[in-house]
């Protein structure tokens, strides 16, 4: 990527803010025309900051800067976006951290990717106009396991190959088994249950609406989901402790 010295303009989505120097912070920002870059906001802690608000972490905010390799200059900021739905919620806000997570540890400085900005955004959305998290959780994993590169095998056996009688999931293999290659160690599942799975897998967050998962699979699927994440990506989760303590209250 071509870094400009000139001031420009970009929306984007701040995923962590740290405390710099008296008054300065850095913001570390995912843009949408830019990336993930981290900007010097001077003054923004002081009281009487016009771009304080836009620099709080979880926000979406269109910013004024001159993009440099390292550490950029903020000229300016202001919000669009709030997430102020996310934000009065503690389990909404943890879910929120851990979709922001996975874009800090795993994308690289200055190499914009339109799908990482806008999954991200839409995942956000979805959560903050009132979609169920589990929902939204579940479509994000999967898009975790893409992005990695470890997509779980959902339209036949991931043994065999065969389309039919699929019987199971493959803990270790990822992605369906048929009812001759079904093992004690693989979980058998009911074909609701079964479909509801290759649907998370298979769509986006765009399609949400067409999302169908019975409440009582609802729990084994995110479990399932949560096991190929931490097994085949190698990303250590900070923010699964949050998830993990607030689902037991």
């Amino acid at each position: 990527m071509t870094i400009k010295k000139e001031e420009v303009v970009s929306l984007g989505i701040v995923l962590k803010t740290h405390p710099y120097k008296e008054s300065d912070s850095l913001v570390t920002v995912y843009f949408k025309d830019y990336g993930k870059m981290t900007l010097i906001a001077r003054g923004v802690k002081k009281l009487k900051s016009k771009n304080a608000s836009a620099c709080q972490s979880l926000t979406l905010s269109e910013f004024t800067f001159i993009p440099r390799n390292g550490l950029s200059t903020m000229i300016k900021a202001s919000s669009v976006d709030f997430y102020r739905y996310i934000k009065e919620n503690l389990e909404l806000e943890a879910y929120a951290s851990y979709f922001m997570e996975f874009v800090l540890k795993n994308e690289e400085d200055n190499q914009p990717d339109l799908e990482i900005f806008d999954t991200l955004k839409k995942s956000l959305d979805a959560l903050n106009h009132g979609y169920p998290y589990p929902l939204v959780y579940l479509l994000y994993n999967a898009f975790i396991l893409k992005r990695c590169g470890m997509a779980l095998q959902v339209d036949g056996c991931v043994r065999c190959l065969r389309q039919d009688h699929i019987a199971g999931i493959s803990l270790e293999d990822g992605g369906f088994v048929c009812h001759d290659c079904l093992s004690l160690h693989d979980k058998q599942l009911d074909k609701v249950t079964l479909k509801a799975f290759r649907h998370i897998n298979k769509l986006t967050i765009d399609s949400i609406d067409q999302l169908k998962v019975p409440d009582e699979s609802i729990d084994l699927l995110m479990e399932i989901m949560d096991y190929y994440v931490d097994e085949m990506t190698g990303i250590l989760f900070k923010t699964k402790k949050m998830i993990q303590s607030l689902s037991k209250i």
